[in-house]
């Protein structure tokens, strides 16, 4: 999808892209921790990999990406009923890896709720909430690969998912929290004072 926007740069612009693209940006000893519209994620989502020497940005405007190739492709083979996502890959904390992330879908509810349900013992959730789109782009990615696979597309059949009306339009936020809102705020408050002050200590 990026490819087919011109989503490319020379190499040495990347560094200058991902300031551009990033509401807050810290250093670690592997890559740059970078917060975007999409949540957390390395180097603001610039990939190198089968990129030929050049850099490949995270495509422009997904979500209306998935809803235009959903309208076209249920039209095209006469389909009643069909999600699209478009994937990319994340680190998830203290995991070994990257698995597959949702950057833009449509067709189908992205998060189930759990809450107010009764556990097998009778227990009421309070917070659980499925992420569907995470959890299906995970999948499809493990079948298409990071590599040289040559995949770049896996069809998901019966998924446990509700669809939603064609004319459904979902908000590019949907799956995003606010930091204040999020369970590792801590985390990262403390990540962005360390990498602060080893900042200043490095200054002449």
């Amino acid at each position: 999808v990026a490819l087919s926007q011109n989503r490319i740069a020379p190499l040495k612009q990347k560094n200058e892209l991902i300031k551009q693209l990033s509401k807050k940006v810290l250093k670690t000893p592997w890559a740059l921790l970078t917060l975007t519209n999409e949540g957390w994620c390395v180097n603001a989502g610039i990939d190198e990999s089968n990129a030929n020497g050049a850099i490949i940005l995270l495509p422009d405007h997904p979500h209306t990406v998935a809803k235009a190739l959903q309208k076209f492709l249920m039209q095209y083979h006469s389909l009643k009923r069909l999600g699209i996502i478009i994937t990319d890959t994340r680190s998830v904390p203290l995991r070994k890896g990257t698995i597959g992330r949702a950057i833009g879908y449509a067709g189908f509810e992205s998060t189930k709720s759990y809450v107010g349900k009764r556990d097998l013992f009778g227990r009421k959730s309070r917070h659980t909430e499925s992420n569907i789109a995470d959890a299906l782009a995970a999948s499809a990615v493990l079948v298409m690969g990071e590599g040289n696979e040559k995949s770049p597309m896996a069809l998901i059949i019966n998924a446990p998912i509700h669809f939603v009306s064609r004319e459904k339009k979902h908000s590019p936020h949907e799956l995003t929290l606010s930091p204040k809102k999020d369970l590792y705020k801590a985390v990262f408050i403390h990540a962005a004072r360390a990498s602060h002050n080893i900042s200043k200590k490095k200054r002449p």
